[in-house]
């Protein structure tokens, strides 16, 4: 190979070799610096969620234990012979409340009424720790579920307040209202933090993945991104999160998936905050391309100012 030539080739690959070690940096930084900030956007989505579960569950025990206040209601429940006059009473407290349905027991934990089974009633409840709590005469809040209809199944956060004249005063019987983990809330929270937000329970059988309460992408992509998620495993990680990686019609997703306890503190159900990766890497995805269009005009411009150096340096052809 002539001095031309070899001069050529070395200047060449030298810029080449900067250019691209530099695009392989700029590259690993990028992806750093995303995963980090999609990791701190889901931690914030995370206690958001918490705070505004907290917030919403805050708002319906208050609303719940004036309710309770009031004599007429409490009266009209405990005195009336009727079971039509106490479903009645209990839908009242529904509406007044604004929950999603509203259950009364009596002093023993008996279910008096319920109103979104309406037929039901003389159920002993008193075994359930949302119950026990409040014939014991605190307020009690946790994960509530309902699977009755295995392909429907249903996530809420119920209030269990007790219903007494005064303070000091044994329960007359316990008032649980309940909001649910629901598309709407799903659709509210995105709104507030810019994540994907999905709710689900746990089915009865463990076997099975998590059944979506509340959702705002659509149900049917979700199943990758439930299927490594199961009960033991969110509670174990109930600290830091549980961290799920999938993809969404051609999107790769990033979540952090949390449990929602019962009173008694299982694991009922969860949500899980999904953020995208590659809205993420977008902007770098653009400075990636710019630096590639870069590095074909330095390859260019490289190649050209070897040439023109190595030809000065080896002087005019015949010397």
């Amino acid at each position: 190979m002539s001095v031309t030539n070899k001069i050529f080739l070395s200047s060449a690959l030298l810029v080449v070799a900067v250019l691209g070690v530099t695009l392989g940096v700029t590259s690993f930084q990028a992806n750093r610096t995303a995963d980090a900030a999609i990791h701190r956007g889901l931690l914030n989505t995370r206690h958001a969620v918490e705070s505004f579960l907290a917030a919403r569950t805050r708002t319906v025990g208050v609303v719940t234990a004036a309710s309770g206040q009031i004599p007429q209601f409490r009266q009209r429940l405990f005195t009336s012979r009727s079971r039509a006059e106490v479903l009645d009473q209990a839908q009242e407290y529904r509406d007044l409340i604004g929950a999603a349905w509203v259950l009364v027991t009596d002093k023993d934990g008996i279910l008096l009424a319920r109103t979104d089974y309406p037929e039901e009633y003389d159920r002993d409840l008193s075994k359930g720790a949302l119950i026990a709590t409040g014939l014991s005469g605190e307020q009690a809040h946790g994960a509530f579920i309902d699977d009755r209809d295995s392909a429907n199944i249903r996530l809420y956060v119920a209030v269990a307040t007790p219903l007494r004249d005064r303070p000091e005063a044994a329960p007359q019987g316990v008032l649980v209202a309940a909001f649910g983990l629901d598309d709407s809330l799903a659709t509210a929270i995105r709104e507030a933090t810019s994540s994907d937000v999905v709710f689900f329970a746990f089915p009865a059988d463990t076997e099975l993945a998590p059944f979506v309460t509340g959702s705002t992408l659509a149900r049917e992509d979700l199943a990758p991104a439930l299927a490594p998620v199961r009960a033991g495993a969110l509670n174990a990680g109930a600290d830091a999160g549980l961290a799920v990686a999938t993809e969404v019609r051609g999107e790769h997703l990033v979540g952090l998936a949390a449990p929602v306890l019962s009173a008694a503190g299982d694991p009922f159900g969860g949500f899980l905050a999904l953020r995208s990766r590659d809205a993420e890497l977008a902007a770098f995805r653009t400075l990636q391309r710019t630096i590639v269009v870069t590095l074909a005009l330095g390859v260019l411009l490289a190649f050209v100012s070897a040439f023109l150096v190595a030809r000065r340096i080896a002087g005019p052809p015949g010397r």
